[in-house]
């Protein structure tokens, strides 16, 4: 009876290797594989089944004096095998979520380590007792870097660098990155991180102060502080060749928020900047009154023609005058201005005259 349970380990013992062999085959992308796996896996299955009714049959014929009872003991042992080889099953399976990856390692065996291909999301099955299922995201990871303890991380992580004019420059970072799916594996070879936020607050991190101070020795303060597009591209540039074996692609990297230098730079460039302001406000009070008086002087040169135009104009009319005065358009032209006090008389003498006629010299017509 000893020598049978001896027996029954062991099969068990030597039936993992044949259950991981069956899972991995299920596991592989190619469908023949698959094939042979659920063969393997249906295999043993039978094979089990079999074993455990011949231990049956082997028992119950050596004890039938005490056939109840063994009965009795041979479905506890057969339950309990039972549940383990299905506790096993449940155990080795496992489902990876949208947006990650899962990197099958295998802890025993001539292919121990780290397998050359991801698993893909979804349901997956494997051996708990010699394989582990790592999960890593691949969706973009979105990170932020900041003095400020209430953003990100609740630390000072804030960056600091020293630019080409030996000014310390202190600057919050955010920036978004995204693992490639294929290269999951040999990032974990690489890290042995099986959380992806200490690579990202450690690794990652490091990477970039390095940088930052490596870039920001080639520019002046002003540069930074001012049009810094060209220093964050450089920089961006150098992390993103560091990162490429990896397989992690910077989607997005820059200041967030304003760098941080010593605030006598900060003075220094603010009183540049108002020195500046000065000049651009005074150049154009300059260019005001350049144009006001330009406006002035046309004005007055319109006036000017307008005048001599005028003047122009009514010595034209006099000349007009002269040349259509007569003798006869003189005198009715006196005779109308001595009139202009008076009514001016209608042609037809008084009806009552007093008794006498009016003496009126009348004008003789020639």
């Amino acid at each position: 009876m000893f020598a049978r349970i001896i027996v029954l380990v062991v099969a068990f013992l030597v039936s993992m290797p044949v259950l991981n062999l069956g899972l991995r085959l299920i596991s592989a992308k190619d469908d023949i594989q698959v094939l042979l796996g659920f063969i393997v896996v249906l295999l043993l299955g039978v094979a089990w089944y079999q074993l455990v009714r011949y231990m049956y049959r082997y028992v119950a014929s050596r004890v039938r004096a005490e056939q109840d009872s063994f009965n009795d003991n041979v479905r506890h042992m057969v339950l309990i095998l039972a549940i383990v080889v299905v506790a096993a099953n449940l155990a080795a399976c496992t489902t990876i979520e949208p947006g990650h990856v899962g990197i099958k390692v295998n802890s025993y065996g001539t292919n121990k380590g780290v397998e050359d291909f991801p698993a893909v999301t979804g349901f997956q099955t494997y051996n708990p007792f010699s394989t582990s299922i790592i999960e890593y995201p691949v969706f973009v990871q979105n990170v932020s870097w900041t003095k400020d303890l209430g953003e990100g991380r609740p630390v000072n992580e804030e960056i600091s660098f020293n630019t080409g004019d030996q000014m310390v420059v202190y600057a919050d970072i955010s920036l978004a990155y995204q693992l490639d799916a294929t290269k999951a594996p040999a990032f974990y070879v690489k890290f042995r991180a099986d959380d992806i936020e200490i690579w990202t607050h450690g690794f990652l991190r490091n990477l970039a102060r390095q940088k930052f101070d490596e870039v920001a020795g080639r520019y002046r303060i002003e540069q930074i502080m001012g049009d810094n597009a060209p220093f964050l591209a450089e920089v961006r540039a150098i992390i993103q060749k560091e990162l490429d074996p990896y397989g992690v692609h910077l989607e997005q990297m820059g200041f967030n928020g304003s760098p941080r230098p010593p605030q006598a730079v900060i003075d220094a460039i603010n009183g540049k900047v108002k020195a500046t302001q000065d000049a651009i406000r005074v150049e154009n009070e300059v260019r005001m009154t350049r144009a006001q008086a330009e406006k002035d002087v046309a004005k007055a040169e319109g006036e000017a023609k307008a005048a001599i135009a005028k003047a122009q104009g009514e010595a034209r009319s006099n000349e007009l005058v002269n040349a259509s005065l007569t003798t006869n358009l003189l005198e009715w032209r006196r005779l109308d201005i001595q009139n202009l006090g008076t009514s001016r008389w209608d042609g037809k003498l008084p009806i009552y005259t007093g008794g006498s006629m009016p003496l009126i010299q009348l004008p003789t017509l020639k």
